[in-house]
């Protein structure tokens, strides 16, 4: 398994990972629209090979957490989808931890997700109860934050703020 960078070549079959594993193609329009954003950046944008074909993808955005007194940049873990047949052979967990490694290399110093226990594993925690929230949080509220520095969220509170492109799927949470 080989963990790369996406190229502009894997665009259409990362289109179809993400169809095919969410049974809609908000999670593909979301990625489409994000990479003509002001801000995208492609080396946040990984695939998985397995024999030469891209068999899962992962793509991580910048967002702030805003708050009275200001605002606190993190990235945001969104979408991650592997073709079904694939999921037994971690690649999954292998793009969620070589995104974390470059993140922190970069000198990223908080990941957020939003999504159930498979990302307990890498140490992502409830972020509601460090006081983080996505717009109109509701009960059971499944955002998570990674601290990618020791202590990095330490007083960090607010809403988080999401780019452009995130809208239309914020609205289907939201349905």
């Amino acid at each position: 398994m080989i963990i790369r960078q996406e190229r502009t070549e894997d665009f259409d079959i990362i289109d179809q990972i993400h169809d095919k594993a969410f049974g809609h193609d908000w999670e593909s329009k979301l990625i489409r629209n994000l990479r003509t954003e002001e801000g995208y950046d492609p080396t946040l944008s990984l695939v998985a090979e397995h024999d030469g074909q891209v068999v899962g993808h992962i793509l991580f955005s910048r967002v702030t957490i805003e708050s009275p007194v200001g605002s606190h940049p993190a990235l945001i873990l969104a979408p991650l989808a592997v073709f079904k047949k694939y999921r037994g052979i971690k690649a999954g967990t292998m793009l969620v931890s070589e995104g974390i490694r470059i993140a922190k290399e970069r000198g990223e110093t908080i990941m957020l997700v939003y999504g159930h226990r498979f990302y307990e594993r890498f140490g992502f925690t409830l972020a509601h109860e460090k006081g983080i929230f996505r717009p109109n949080p509701i009960k059971g509220e499944l955002v998570r934050i990674l601290e990618l520095e020791e202590n990095a969220a330490d007083g960090v509170m607010g809403v988080i703020k999401y780019p452009v492109s995130f809208r239309p799927l914020i609205e289907e949470w939201y349905k």
